[in-house]
């Protein structure tokens, strides 16, 4: 609610910064809006689940600014997406806790207890129940090789949709053309490249599934990542 509300302000102000102060650019950026716009209008009812790829620290807010005009995260909140963000990274001050409180964030703490990052699973995943979109990166941090790393899977991913089978699980891939390793932001003036596909996922109950379910989402990050190396490079 408190998110709802700011939204007029906050929202353009971080496609202010996005768009004209780091001067990002993103040639498909209307076309990928249309056709998720268009999977939305389909689905309504349903929450998204986004699985990105990571390479800087402010992907969360390129696949939100992205992935969603103003008009429709103002009519439909619940679709702006919540996201996990490290406690050390975005916690250190006032301004930054509560610019990260009405953006729809939950902290996750890397060096926290095993308890403490169950707790975060299940919060994010009571919300993603409750109607709420989720942001999540499958690698579970920045790749450092600057390609997607299967080996760094976390499976607690499967186990998301495994709780909310009713969620739409997209597949997005996010990358500056500049980038050739992973960073805190892509450099100034960057053209952004941006795609995404719905993952048709199998579901099942269990450990192994939960690891399954996985593995299909990186199938569908992998055919994404190539594209984008044939469109580009």
């Amino acid at each position: 609610m408190v998110g709802q509300l700011n939204y007029f302000w906050f929202g353009p102000l971080l496609v202010f910064i996005l768009r004209f102060c780091l001067a990002y650019r993103s040639p498909d950026r209307r076309l990928v809006r249309r056709r998720l716009r268009d999977l939305i209008d389909t689905h309504p009812r349903r929450p998204l689940l986004i699985c990105a790829n990571h390479m800087t620290m402010i992907d969360s807010l390129l696949l939100t600014w992205l992935l969603f005009d103003l008009r429709t995260l103002m009519q439909r909140f619940s679709y702006f997406p919540w996201n996990v963000p490290e406690l050390a990274n975005f916690g250190k001050n006032f301004f930054l806790r509560g610019m990260c409180y009405i953006a729809k964030c939950v902290y996750l703490e890397r060096q926290g207890s095993v308890a403490s990052k169950r707790l975060v699973w299940e919060k994010i995943s009571y919300l993603n129940r409750l109607g709420e979109s989720l942001c999540v990166f499958p690698e579970g941090g920045r790749s450092r090789t600057g390609n997607l790393n299967r080996d760094a899977a976390m499976y607690g991913v499967g186990q998301l949709v495994q709780s909310n089978p009713r969620t739409l699980v997209l597949a997005v891939y996010l990358r500056g053309r500049a980038q050739k390793t992973y960073g805190f932001w892509p450099r100034w003036g960057d053209r952004i490249w941006v795609d995404w596909k719905q993952v048709d996922v199998t579901i099942a109950e269990g450990r192994k599934a939960q690891r399954d379910i996985t593995m299909q989402i990186f199938d569908q990050l992998e055919v994404l990542e190539r594209g984008y190396h044939a469109a580009w490079q």
